[in-house]
């Protein structure tokens, strides 16, 4: 059914964003094309985590707790693989999300920006640069912070437990 919906929020997702029009609430783009879905960009996003062995919420809570960010918390899907971040609070329906992927910003106005992304799909939304920015910034933070949690306990916690020194 629509859950299926959700398997298009993976590696290759760039954007996923409100769509109101003919019964869809969002429209799904990834590096293969624009897909359209009957889902909530909410419900999209749950059903990922769910899929990875977590919930949107725990996801969100395990982020604040890492990183101290307590409004538009970046959101990571698939650990240290694919995450993204909401250009406004995620409890604004108008709220865009967008993916780990290399993208320019354009400035229109001081409030309203657009993103390009290499495959060639812009879009606008209702929020500055400067912020785009800084959330971009804080999801590679999340990223990378995750990944370097990880590698400390492959590499470092293991090798000591296995030779007793800890």
């Amino acid at each position: 059914m629509l859950q299926c919906d959700s398997y298009l929020i993976n590696h290759d997702t760039l954007v996923l964003e409100p769509f109101f029009v003919n019964g869809y609430q969002s429209r799904i783009v990834t590096m293969h094309g624009i897909h359209y879905s009957k889902m909530s960009t909410k419900l999209l996003l749950e059903a990922a985590c769910l899929r990875h062995a977590s919930t949107f919420d725990g996801r969100i809570q395990a982020i604040r707790q890492l990183t101290g960010y307590k409004h538009k918390t970046p959101l990571l899907i698939i650990p240290e693989e694919v995450g993204a971040f909401p250009t406004t609070s995620d409890k604004n329906p108008e709220c865009v999300w967008l993916f780990n992927h290399h993208f320019q910003i354009k400035e229109l106005n001081r409030s309203k920006s657009e993103f390009i992304f290499s495959n060639g799909y812009s879009t606008q939304v209702n929020v500055s640069k400067h912020v785009l920015l800084k959330q971009q910034q804080r999801l590679y933070f999340t990223l990378e912070a995750v990944r370097s949690m990880h590698r400390k306990q492959i590499y470092i916690e293991k090798p000591l437990k296995a030779l007793k020194l800890k």
